[in-house]
């Protein structure tokens, strides 16, 4: 078969005999002019007619079985010319056979009757009809060539929609028709199927085996139709399923939106807020800088003005033991130096003029003669001044000491504190103008912080935004580090508050000052249970460490008057309020503790108690009373030294007050007068009334005193005896009783 170009189709009579006259005019060229006549036309055309009548009635139905819907075209009438013309074509491209096998005239003249072309039902007839018609002339021939032309240029796209409809049908398909840009060709062995050309080409196979039944196409389209909605169904299972996750991720994308918008709002607001406390505690800072200097100077007049206070207590007791002890110690020597010779009362009527005779000379070389400097002034009379005002201290001293003394007496009441006991020490014209200094300098200090605004000099208000900074965005207040820096924070605020802190001359709590009443629940939460570990509660410890443990260390360490009773209280209550803060790791906390200690130790060697015997206190005149002052002094020494028992370690107490003190001190002193058996006895009520506090673990080292007590049991027991006033007797028994009581405990 040649190859053909495809082209639009000509249904219309007009059109299909422009082309035969074409055809027959290019014939006539060759052969010579043929003109048929019009009986030759209509007996054409009533042969045309015939074969395009079927053999029998059409039904008024369309088989299923055979004829198909061309069969059917008689049922409703006639046709035209160009129905005819157009039907022709139609049949022809099924085949027109020849009795030469290897010939064929019709479109699949390829085909060779294979194939379901084959098998068409009620066409076959027809065709076989035309196939055995050999009489046809040659306008039939060449007719039949032209309808074969025109159908193979249409074919090649009828081919293509063939074979899909074949593969959505699932017929078979013989051979795959090729369709190239400009044309269709066709080889010697092309084979189309004919029920993938026509889609309703299965209708046409009635009455043949190789296609199905009625009842058997019904039941496969049955099969069809179940297979089909089940896969419908299985579709609309997953299209629901489908459904329903969009509709989930809808959801949560519409959730994912609205977290985002709210995370975004909650972003704006964190971001005003974080730039306004940058700016806030930006400024807070420069400000704490530039009165850092200011707050430091006070602290440094502060501390000079303590320092200054202790100093003029401590350089007017050395200046009074100077006064007395240069009298009292040359008019010792003296008599000492005539009693070495013998002891009848010629040696003493001679110890007590040398003694007196000494104590002139001394008091003589104190007073110094004036001295003129270059502008004439006398450079020794502050001094003769200053001792004048000294001698006159130590003259109401002793008035006062004596009074209490006889006041007493009566009563034998063991309280009774001797003289050296009382911490007199400071004069009030001291006190005055010290008190005056430190009223002027917390007057400045409260004018610091006056020049800023509310926001930034109360401490309460910059505790409220650190702790609304931890209340609103926690993870950014712990990733801050803001508990390491708090305390840096505060610290300024505390300082200046604690100018106002005196411990070793009050005592006050750091739970009644306003820096603890603000901070003491510093980031605390109301549902915030005592488990919770919390890196702020630290936050006062730190304080405590940072600002008010070195202000008591160099109390301690430079202000402290070991001697004075009532300071030493005071630094104990001072100390033990700190301990309650700190940690015992605390490497501060020990070296205060040191200072502690170095002070007492200090104070006890500086300490001395006269061993004089007692024809020495009869001969010298003063001597008495001088020892006793001394005595006295050491006693309150060793009362405050075991005040710090709940402080220091037993080891310590242990070894500066009962050795270095009591034994090395006052047991001598108390052995030096034990012939005077009622001095004795104050003097060892003394004692033990000063250790009361101590633990009974210190009984080996209080059993030298234990003996002393004995010792003067058995001195009374032989005045007794040798018949000295039995009411006296009884008394000093009973103290020595209440001695021995008081030690009980403690052996």
């Amino acid at each position: 078969m040649s190859e053909a170009s495809i082209g639009p189709r000509k249904s219309s009579q007009k059109v299909v005999g422009d082309e035969s006259e074409e055809e027959e005019e290019e014939d006539d060229e060759e052969k010579g002019p043929v003109i048929p006549d019009r009986a030759t036309i209509e007996a054409i055309r009533a042969k045309r007619q015939q074969r395009q009548q079927p053999r029998h009635a059409a039904p008024d139905y369309i088989s299923l079985d055979g004829g198909g819907v061309l069969s059917s075209r008689d049922a409703v009438g006639g046709s035209s010319d160009e129905e005819d013309d157009e039907l022709s074509g139609r049949i022809a491209m099924f085949t027109d056979k020849s009795s030469d096998k290897l010939r064929s005239t019709g479109v699949f003249g390829g085909i060779n009757n294979r194939g379901p072309a084959a098998s068409l039902g009620a066409f076959n007839d027809g065709i076989r009809e035309v196939e055995d018609d050999k009489d046809d002339d040659d306008e039939d021939e060449e007719e039949r060539k032209w309808e074969e032309e025109q159908f193979r240029k249409g074919l090649g796209r009828r081919v293509d929609d063939g074979s899909s409809q074949r593969s959505a049908n699932g017929a078979p398909a013989s051979a795959q028709a090729q369709v190239q840009p400009t044309g269709y060709t066709a080889g010697p062995h092309y084979q189309p199927s004919l029920g993938g050309i026509v889609p309703g080409a299965s209708v046409f196979a009635s009455g043949s085996a190789e296609f199905l039944s009625i009842a058997q196409q019904a039941d496969v389209a049955n099969k069809a139709l179940q297979e089909n909605i089940r896969r419908l169904k299985d579709t609309h299972k997953v299209t629901v399923g489908a459904l329903a996750k969009t509709d989930t991720h809808l959801t949560e994308a519409l959730s994912e939106i609205s977290s985002l918008e709210s995370g975004l709002q909650n972003a704006e607001r964190k971001f005003v807020y974080m730039q306004e406390l940058r700016n806030y505690i930006s400024v807070m800072c420069d400000f704490l800088n530039d009165k850092a200097f200011y707050i430091e100077e006070l602290e440094e007049h502060m501390q000079k003005l303590h320092e200054n206070r202790a100093l003029a207590i401590s350089e007017r007791r050395a200046a009074d033991l100077a006064d007395e002890s240069a009298v009292i110690e040359a008019a010792v020597n003296a008599a000492v130096s005539i009693l070495s010779k013998g002891s009848s009362s010629a040696y003493l009527s001679a110890a007590s003029n040398a003694a007196q005779a000494a104590a002139a000379a001394a008091r003589e070389s104190s007073n110094l003669p004036p001295e003129l400097d270059e502008f004439g002034r006398d450079i020794n009379l502050q001094k003769r001044m200053d001792r004048k005002r000294r001698e006159e201290h130590r003259s109401r001293r002793k008035v006062r000491s004596e009074s209490k003394r006889l006041a007493s007496a009566g009563k034998h009441c063991n309280t009774e504190q001797i003289e050296g006991e009382l911490s007199t020490d400071e004069s009030d014209s001291e006190n005055t103008a010290y008190v005056s200094s430190r009223d002027e300098l917390l007057k400045t200090a409260n004018l610091v912080f006056s020049d800023a605004a509310e926001e930034y000099s109360s401490l309460r208000i910059v505790k409220d935004k650190f702790e609304g900074w931890k209340t609103q965005y926690p993870s950014a207040y712990r990733d801050a580090h803001v508990s390491l820096s708090a305390p840096a924070v505060f610290t300024p605020y505390v300082r200046l508050e604690l100018l106002k802190w005196d411990p070793l001359h009050e005592t006050t709590d750091f739970l009644d000052m306003d820096w603890n009443k603000v901070l003491f629940d510093y980031g605390r939460e109301n549902n915030q249970s005592e488990a919770d570990a919390d890196p702020d509660e630290d936050l006062l410890p730190a304080l405590v460490e940072k600002v008010a443990l070195p202000i008591l260390h160099h109390r301690i360490k430079h202000c402290w008057d070991v001697l004075s009773t009532q300071s030493t209280k005071n630094a104990v209550n001072a100390v033990t309020m700190v301990i309650t803060y700190l940690p015992t790791s605390s490497e501060a906390l020990h070296q205060l503790l040191a200072s502690v200690k170095s002070r007492l130790a200090d104070a006890i060697a500086d300490i001395s108690v006269p061993a004089w015997g007692s024809m020495v206190t009869r001969t010298v005149p003063g001597a008495p009373q001088y020892a006793a002052y001394r005595f006295g002094v050491a006693t309150r020494l060793l009362r405050n030294v075991c005040l710090w028992k709940d402080v220091l370690a037993k080891s310590v107490i242990e070894k500066l007050a009962l050795e270095e003190l009591l034994r090395g001190k006052l047991l001598p002193h108390m052995k030096s007068i034990i012939l005077d058996v009622h001095d004795s006895t104050t003097r060892a009520e003394r004692i033990a009334a000063s250790l009361s506090g101590v633990s009974s673990s210190y009984s080996q080292k209080l059993q030298p005193f234990v003996d002393l007590v004995v010792e003067l049991g058995n001195k009374l027991e032989k005045r007794h005896t040798s018949g000295v006033s039995k009411e006296e007797t009884h008394s000093l028994a009973r103290r020595l009783k209440a001695i021995f009581v008081a030690l009980d405990d403690k052996i």
